[in-house]
């Protein structure tokens, strides 16, 4: 299913911002941007979007952005002390007049870029990452409920065109039997046991009590599917291709066309049901 979030908060001088972008996907892939230069906090941030999706393709882009009064730069204490410290024994081993200065502390670069810790910037990334998440999860809630009352109504046409099945294997088996009957009896010296026989095996060529069973119990699995809070796409994919196959060994039996259309609108409603189940988790 798909779905747009978005989130930040804020840390120390610093806001992290996160944009999460859902698409339809059979299988769970996740991509992480923007983390380039923290490889631990996008890990963790992957392993996140693991844990609150099922199914989906999910892309997720992260900006840490400064904010006024963030210091670039950060004053190297330790190494200014020993600079000094060194400097002014040098000064004393020269008989130089002149004491170390912040000039010369300043030209040998005692202050160093400021780089976030993944330890400090892991709390603000995973608010703001919680924030996006749950906006992804309310836009795919709310076409989950969508998909799930036209799956409904697919799932009622499938059944009722089952039933449907079932009465016409009834009434084009007792049909072809007697037309045989009419045709054998036309014969002269028909064996009767021998004409049993034939009928019994025509019969059971014929029977697709199996396949309707199996159509039947599949269509029944569903609607509890349909009203589970789980992710039940795959199940549902499984499901639609099972009913697909099982049409198709009905409509290559039927013996007539109004069978054969009934297996054909089968197949074609599950062949619709995997398709919108492709777009659920």
């Amino acid at each position: 299913m798909t779905g747009f979030g978005r989130g930040q908060a804020q840390g120390p001088g610093f806001r992290v911002e996160v944009d999460l972008r859902s698409l339809n996907g059979r299988f769970l892939e996740v991509r992480v941007r923007g983390l380039a230069d923290f490889p631990g906090l996008a890990h963790r941030a992957e392993e996140r979007l693991r844990q609150a999706f099922a199914r989906g393709t999910l892309e997720a882009t992260v900006r840490l952005v400064p904010l006024p009064g963030f210091a670039p730069k950060v004053l190297d204490a330790a190494l200014a002390q020993a600079l000094y410290a060194e400097l002014s024994r040098l000064s004393a081993a020269l008989g130089l007049e002149e004491r170390p200065a912040l000039a010369h502390l300043l030209a040998l670069n005692v202050f160093r870029d400021r780089v976030l810790e993944e330890e400090e910037v892991w709390p603000v990334l995973a608010e703001a990452l919680d924030q996006a998440i749950a906006a992804v999860r309310a836009a795919r809630e709310a076409e989950g409920a969508r998909l799930r009352e036209a799956l409904l109504r697919e799932a009622q046409n499938l059944q009722g065109l089952v039933a449907r099945a079932e009465v016409l294997a009834q009434e084009e088996l007792a049909s072809l039997r007697a037309r045989l009957e009419e045709r054998v009896r036309g014969l002269a010296g028909v064996d009767e046991a021998r004409l049993a026989a034939e009928v019994a095996l025509l019969a059971e060529r014929s029977d697709v009590r199996e396949e309707l069973d199996r159509l039947r119990a599949h269509v029944a699995r569903l609607f509890p599917l349909l009203e589970s809070g789980d992710p039940v796409g795959k199940e549902l994919e499984f499901l639609a291709q099972e009913i697909g196959r099982e049409a198709g060994t009905l409509g290559a039996k039927a013996r007539g066309p109004a069978l054969a259309e009934v297996a054909l609108a089968l197949k074609l409603g599950a062949e619709r049901v995997r398709e919108q189940a492709r777009n659920v988790e």
